[in-house]
């Protein structure tokens, strides 16, 4: 019996660290001087947010915390203090906190290297690959404000060399990182590599890792990153058939009530598509105009906000707070209706016509939008 016991508490006790198990973060970092600020975002969800704020003393610092999941981080002295250097491009470090795992940075915040458990002494040769691309980006930029400073008239192609370069860059960044791979394909750092690769490159970087690799703890990285390629794949599908004259695709989600809702329930009226969220500052500028318009225009048409990327709790809230008066539902990671729609950036709008095909695809908050309310229901 005594036996038994025993096995079963190793049992549970082996399962609990599987589940939370502890990341230190530690280091000292040239550059900082009272505070770290860190933001993450679990590998393979979407929840990014600030994680943390670090107290620095004199740029040494040390921070724990109990992890389930994989975590990539970015971290960096806040940016009301990067303004007050003069800096004009955000510095920013970037890191994964791993579970069980202790990550040291030594340096600056734009030039450091990785240190403490073995995992990342490994990375580090990472490390250096995507700070280098980070480096030559930034002297990019620093040429493409000097020049447009020097001569605001050579701005488009002070913009289009800086493109170049930024492109050029991450070619070659990614050129390395595969190479990085090939060379450590039974090493966990290679699937760890995967979140910084171009999806395009993702099946191929797959298909070099050893099965170790991909069926062991950092299954996760793997995951995410086949992940991200079938959800580029639909939404270059999508791209396809989300255009004016093609069928709005259908859907079904739950309402702000908790009850479904179906678009094609609607068919017969124009319908007004808007995919936003509470955390989407040109979203939420634009309501009072929407909230203008749905007036403006009343009984001719008919609103669909379609939350992204929002707990529950924040979306009803923000709906709430600005008053929106139309039809709310929202999208889960589940459902893809953001892929369907080939959704890239924030707002995104859609006008459907009453048969149910689109009629018009306006991206950001743009007054295009406007201007074609008024040209379909202003005065004749």
């Amino acid at each position: 019996m005594k036996t038994i016991i025993a096995t079963l508490l190793f049992t549970a006790t082996a399962a609990l660290a599987q589940d939370s198990q502890k990341f230190t973060f530690s280091g000292q970092l040239t550059d900082v001087n009272d505070s770290l600020e860190v933001w993450a975002i679990t590998v393979g969800e979407r929840d990014y947010g600030k994680f943390a704020v670090i107290p620095c003393d004199n740029g040494k610092f040390t921070f724990s915390t109990d992890l389930t999941k994989a975590k990539s981080m970015q971290f960096f002295i806040p940016s009301t203090q990067q303004q007050a250097r003069g800096y004009r491009m955000l510095v920013i470090g970037f890191a994964i906190a791993v579970p069980g795992e202790n990550l040291k940075v030594e340096g600056s915040v734009e030039d450091f290297s990785f240190g403490g458990s073995k995992l990342y002494q490994d990375y580090n040769e990472v490390n250096n690959i995507i700070k280098a691309s980070n480096a030559r980006t930034r002297k990019a930029y620093e040429t493409y404000s000097a020049a447009i400073n020097a001569d605001a008239t050579k701005k488009e192609a002070a913009m289009e060399e800086f493109n170049k370069v930024r492109e050029a860059s991450e070619a070659q960044k990614s050129t390395e990182l595969m190479q990085y791979i090939r060379r450590n394909c039974n090493n966990e750092t290679a699937a760890m590599v995967l979140s910084s690769l171009p999806v395009d490159s993702i099946p191929a970087a797959v298909k070099l890792l050893s099965a170790e690799v991909k069926g062991g703890r950092m299954s996760q990285f793997v995951k995410a990153a086949e992940d991200s390629y079938k959800e580029k794949v639909m939404k270059d599908e999508a791209k396809r058939k989300v255009a004016p004259g093609k069928p709005a695709p259908d859907f079904t989600l739950n309402d702000i009530n908790g009850k479904p809702f179906t678009l094609s329930s609607l068919r017969g009226k124009y319908v007004i598509l808007d995919f936003w969220g509470s955390w989407c500052g040109w979203c939420i500028k634009g309501m009072p105009d929407m909230k203008k318009y749905y007036e403006k225009y009343s009984g001719k048409f008919e609103i669909v906000g379609v939350d992204c990327n929002d707990t529950e709790a924040k979306w009803k809230d923000a709906v709430k707070k600005h008053e929106l008066p139309w039809l709310h539902v929202k999208s889960e990671k589940t459902d893809a209706t953001p892929q369907k729609y080939a959704i890239e950036g924030y707002p995104t709008k859609l006008i459907i016509n009453p048969d149910g095909t689109i009629h018009k695809v306006i991206v950001g908050e743009d007054p295009a939008f406007y201007e074609e309310l008024d040209s379909l229901f202003g005065a004749k």
